[in-house]
């Protein structure tokens, strides 16, 4: 360390050089992306130069445009697709519901009774009774 005796305009001008140096830097920095961006809008990128060392940039910006179209196709495959299996879901749901109601219609006790009216099969007459246990017993005959 040492203790120099530092001119303040001296140091006003170095503060000042480093302040300039610092905007120089950073307007080639914005001019070389505003030439870069020039280049590519007005097509001077592909210029017989800089083509060459420009073409993995446009082939890279080629595969996009074809990935980009044919995720386009596969959305507009699945739409056509949704839409059709919702229409069939339509069309099955109606066939569902008539079915019931024409199953609901024929499974009566009427019904079936009229159907079976020539086969000699009937309406029993008694009411159907409940037969109650009171043990179960299991008789164990030996054989095994």
């Amino acid at each position: 360390m040492s203790n120099e005796f530092v001119d303040k305009e001296e140091l006003k001008l170095r503060e000042a050089q480093k302040v300039a140096k610092e905007k120089k830097q950073a307007a080639k920095k914005s001019s070389r992306s505003r030439r870069s961006f020039v280049q590519i809008m007005n097509g001077e990128f592909l210029s017989k130069d800089n083509f060459v060392q420009n073409l993995p940039f446009v082939f890279f910006i080629g595969f996009l445009l074809v990935v980009l179209i044919s995720w386009g196709y596969y959305a507009e495959t699945i739409t056509r697709k949704e839409v059709r299996l919702e229409k069939e879901l339509g069309e099955l749901n109606s066939e569902f519901f008539t079915l019931g109601s024409i199953y609901n219609s024929k499974r009566g006790r009427r019904s079936i009774g009229e159907r079976l009216n020539g086969t000699g099969v009937g309406e029993s007459l008694n009411s159907p009774k409940k037969i109650k246990v009171k043990k179960f017993v299991f008789e164990d005959d030996g054989e095994q």
